[in-house]
């Protein structure tokens, strides 16, 4: 895929092209007619994509010059730059109008937005797909990056993936590494440095028939430790805001750290909001000696953290082993396939009818409790409603009870479980 940045002079195109290639300082040349009048260089994260960048290639005269015009019909994506600081978009959204003839995707990019306000109205552009970004603070280019990687050329549309997944953990415990491996690039930087990924990289791979989405978040840190005003805020409540949309969530820890302070407390955060949750130990190529036992005394740690949990799956695995990745996408599809299933109404009411008629609910201020019968009403997470003509009162022993017999009933081992109860609507039940 090719792509051309594009915009009126000095409005940071060529910052933006030397942030998101391998060329570093790339100095550009306004002579026109020359070719120096642009460069191509692949794009950092996805060796796919070439860019193209265009300095002083747009005025209020003339769109393209002649230079650049054997290029266009190359161009998938057309990347327009403005100013944020800029009084107003007319001449931009004039040029605009001139690039919607070549019918190619069009993307607008603010830069500037040093402050990352956003409050820019830029709705008469017409544009759909719009990132506000500061290249000289590198805030908001994933956004971007991302619909690039996710833009499928042949269908000029974006690329439907049928699962998700999301790699969480402290900093430098191996996310950037694994999702590389995962995917069979270098698509994440990796670094010894902390906070080396300070946005969500997103990418995909495809395994047996399936298109998996993966994001690889940034390490995560206490939140007493994160000031309001500070990018580690920011990148904190975006990592967050993500794990609800995630199919599988996927939680990393350094064996030779082990199972720290902090990482209970970040897992805890990932736990609550997770339907399922594939705990990996990686880095076990590190440990030399009584690697088994090393293993197994971590494992029963964490087991033991989280006695009551029934989502966790454990994995030991070093990412540097292509026997462990390979057993780690199985894994990944049995678990995702797992999810997916759904519960038909008759088996949730058949357990339903079983697990009453072997513990029925204590009767409520004299009343016999009823329960009528239970549906599945979600997938993610596995959510099952119960009517009944009692919702607000049934017991937390007893809503215990009932998750456990489900769990042990469907043979379930990987799914979190949430078991709602709602108010019969019958009028004659009392």
């Amino acid at each position: 895929m090719n792509i051309l940045i594009l915009g009126m002079p000095n409005v940071g195109k060529t910052s933006l092209y030397n942030l998101i290639t391998n060329k570093n300082n790339n100095i550009i040349h306004d002579t026109i007619g020359t070719t120096r009048d642009w460069h191509v260089s692949p794009l950092k994260s996805n060796r796919n994509i070439d860019v193209y960048d265009t300095p002083g290639i747009i005025n209020q005269k003339s769109l393209v010059t002649k230079s650049v015009s054997n290029i266009i019909r190359k161009i998938d994506i057309f990347v327009y730059v403005i100013d944020y600081k800029a009084e107003n978009y007319f001449i931009d959204k004039e040029l605009i109008n001139e690039l919607r003839k070549f019918n190619k995707e069009i993307l607008v990019i603010i830069n500037k937005d040093d402050n990352f306000k956003q409050d820019k109205k830029i709705d008469n552009l017409g544009i759909k797909n719009v990132y506000f970004i500061s290249c000289s603070h590198n805030i908001g280019i994933q956004g971007f990056l991302d619909f690039l990687s996710e833009y499928d050329v042949k269908d000029n549309k974006l690329i439907n993936y049928d699962f998700s997944l999301g790699l969480f953990g402290k900093t430098n415990v191996g996310k950037s590494t694994l999702l590389n491996k995962l995917v069979g690039f270098e698509r994440s930087i990796v670094s010894n440095q902390p906070k080396t990924t300070t946005d969500i990289v997103s990418s995909s791979y495809n395994f047996k028939g399936n298109t998996y989405s993966i994001k690889d978040t940034a390490g995560l840190i206490k939140k007493n430790k994160i000031d309001k005003n500070s990018l580690d805020f920011y990148v904190t409540k975006k990592t967050l805001s993500i794990i609800n949309e995630i199919n599988l969530n996927i939680f990393l820890i350094d064996i030779e750290q082990g199972f720290d302070t902090q990482s209970k407390k970040i897992f805890n955060l990932i736990y609550q909001k997770s339907n399922i949750l594939l705990f990996i130990i990686n880095k076990t190529d590190l440990v030399k000696k009584n690697k088994k036992k090393v293993i197994n005394d971590l494992i029963k740690d964490i087991n033991y953290e989280f006695s009551q949990s029934k989502n966790i799956i454990i994995l030991p695995i070093s990412t540097l082993n292509k026997k462990d990745i390979l057993f780690l996408k199985n894994k990944i599809r049995e678990l995702i396939l797992e999810i997916n299933k759904n519960i038909s109404t008759s088996q949730i009411n058949k357990w339903l009818n079983h697990v009453v008629e072997n513990n029925s609910h204590p009767r409520i201020n004299g009343k016999e409790v009823k329960f009528k019968y239970g549906t599945q009403v979600s997938k993610n997470p596995l959510t099952i409603k119960i009517f009944s003509n009692f919702s607000k009162e049934i017991s937390n022993s007893y809503k215990r009870y009932l998750v456990n017999n489900f769990y042990n009933f469907f043979k379930i081992k990987s799914r979190n479980l949430k078991i709602l109860f709602s108010k019969s609507k019958n009028p004659y039940d009392l």
